[in-house]
């Protein structure tokens, strides 16, 4: 659908505008400068001074941020250039940007379109008083962003130096605030309870954290997530969610604070890092647990790692592990384990979901590991034998990947865009006389932005070349090439590296549906009925034709277009 042309013929006695409304976070909608109350005001504003509005343009986005990553501002900017309207109409000219020389930037480039910005609470015209007071006025906007900023930093410092609790979030799972200037912590007595009885049955009762979760679950505990009133709520308690909150140094008082702090990045995105400042304030909340109760649930922690952890399993014996074979019934990818019978030891696949209790599979699905490794492995031999026509695929399909490795720009991203922004202020520069005042507003912050571009090039050659990526690909498709070559006849001799290594070249993956019980002597073979084995590849090697009739439906995963290796 194309979107409406609005000429000036159309509006004979009023002047087509676009109202532009910001606000930088959602306390500010809360502290009076809303987007509603600002588009009020702009429409009001615009009736009563014969405007047409034909848009109004919102956005929540930092002033902070530059202008042209704001896209809703980019709207209006191009609606202007492109003659659709004649007039930006803003609550107040920070709404626009809070940098001094983006700010005089816009108001040029929307002069030079033909158009003007009009403050609602500003009486400014385009005069060169206008233009004068307009420029104190976004000087002014950035000085307060700086102030700001400084208080903030100092609130935090002194805040930091008596000791007290940073007071700008939630409370602690246990706590409350005493008051509402958050000046200090009070216990929970119904969550801290909660809390005590994890130490109880940990350390007094000797139960695994798995254990605790399960009894929280079914007692109907509601977990941390459900306490935040969060949009997401778990289903239920985690062992994971347990360990982390006995070894949480709050529960013995001790508060650690600015353990990161939040920064606005390139892209307008806000991202965390790691804090220099971050500090530990004993004493700062009241304790739940007392000292030894705590260092013996630590103890008991690191005991376990020891004494409870499964035994390391002999990774050669499970030749489908980590992702290439999946529980048909509900997609999941099934784990390896092992059972004891009569002093045996025998490897099994299982459903990842097999013994979740609360996420449960219907169909448990579980199957003997070298039963069906040899099923595999078997049909991978058979494609081994059409070898000319594998070796030419996986040549061409190399050489692809190489090409699709060298053309991804996804790292050159921010420096495009730096790149298109110089490009665009040293035009606007040309615009102007030497010397003038937009020349010199434009001239500092192009230098700016050729420094961060160069950064951003020294950073993109230290990280990993596209060129050995394409190197190392083409490295593994040969070796296995080589494999066929030198092995061709005796593939069942392969060791583990080299099967694990063709089955990553031909992208198998195994879907196992519900066994039936099977019954067999000791000395007989386990077979594994043909109906309930789903074996998928690469659509590289579509042409590769196999054996073995089968009525499996395909599978309803992304793996749908995946033509099976029994054919």
């Amino acid at each position: 659908m194309q979107s409406p042309k609005f000429n000036l013929e159309d509006y004979p006695t009023e002047i087509p505008a676009i109202t532009y409304c910001r606000v930088s976070t959602d306390r500010q909608e809360e502290d009076g400068e809303s987007l509603e109350y600002q588009e009020e005001k702009c429409l009001q504003y615009a009736k009563l001074h014969n405007y047409k509005v034909i848009k109004v343009i919102k956005e929540v986005k930092s002033g902070y941020i530059h202008y042209s990553l704001r896209d809703q501002l980019a709207i209006a900017r191009q609606l202007i250039h492109d003659n659709l309207a004649n007039v930006l109409i803003v609550f107040d000219l920070r709404r626009l940007s809070r940098n001094f020389v983006h700010s005089a930037i816009i108001f040029e480039e929307i002069e030079q379109a033909g158009g003007s910005v009009v403050s609602v609470s500003e009486n400014i015209d385009n005069s060169l008083t206008g233009k004068l007071i307009r420029s104190i006025l976004a000087w002014s906007a950035e000085s307060e962003r700086h102030k700001i900023v400084e208080y903030a930093n100092r609130h935090w410092q002194n805040r930091l130096a008596q000791g007290l609790p940073m007071a700008t979030g939630r409370t602690p799972y246990g706590w409350d605030w005493t008051d509402e200037n958050k000046t200090s912590y009070k216990i929970n007595p119904e969550l801290a309870a909660i809390r005590y009885s994890m130490f109880y049955m940990f350390v007094d009762l000797d139960m695994s954290l798995r254990s605790i979760a399960h009894k929280f679950t079914e007692d109907n505990i509601l977990p941390p997530s459900a306490t935040r009133q969060e949009k997401k709520i778990a289903k239920g308690w985690h062992p994971e969610t347990i360990r982390s909150m006995i070894i949480d140094e709050k529960n013995i008082g001790t508060l650690t604070i600015c353990k990161v702090t939040y920064i606005l990045s390139e892209s307008g995105k806000k991202v965390a890092r790691p804090n220099k400042n971050v500090r530990k304030i004993p004493n700062a909340l009241p304790g739940i647990i007392d000292i030894e109760r705590y260092n013996r649930a630590m103890q008991k922690l690191e005991s376990n790692k020891i004494e409870k952890s499964h035994p390391p399993k002999k990774v050669e014996d499970f030749l489908l592990r980590a992702g290439y074979i999946y529980c048909k019934e509900c997609g999941n990818r099934m784990r390896t384990t092992t059972e004891k019978k009569r002093g045996h030891e025998y490897p099994y696949y299982q459903c990842g979901n097999y013994n979740n209790k609360y996420i449960a599979c219907n169909a448990r699905t579980r199957i003997n590991v070298p039963a069906v490794d040899k099923i595999v492995w078997e049909e991978c031999c058979r494609i081994f034998e059409r070898l000319e026509l594998i070796q030419e695929v996986l040549e061409k399909e190399a050489e692809k990947a190489v090409r699709e490795i060298l053309n991804d720009t996804t790292a050159n991203n921010h420096i495009l865009q730096l790149e298109t922004e110089i490009n665009y202020a040293k035009e606007e520069k040309k615009r102007h006389t030497e010397g003038s005042y937009y020349y010199n507003l434009i001239t500092p912050d192009i230098q700016k932005k050729e420094e961060q571009l160069q950064k951003y090039r020294e950073e993109a050659q230290k990280s990993t070349p596209f060129i050995n990526r394409a190197d190392a690909y083409k490295k593994r498709i040969q070796s296995f090439i080589d494999f066929l070559n030198t092995m061709k006849g005796k593939y069942q001799q392969a060791d583990y590296k080299e099967k694990r290594n063709a089955l990553y070249i031909l992208g198998v993956k195994v879907y196992i549906n519900k066994l039936p019980q099977i019954n067999k002597l000791p000395h007989q073979e386990y077979i594994i009925p043909n109906e309930k084995i789903r074996i998928t590849y690469s659509p590289i090697l579509t042409g590769v034709q196999l054996s073995k009739d089968n009525s499996w439906q395909e599978p309803a995963d992304q793996d749908e277009q995946q033509p099976t290796l029994w054919q």
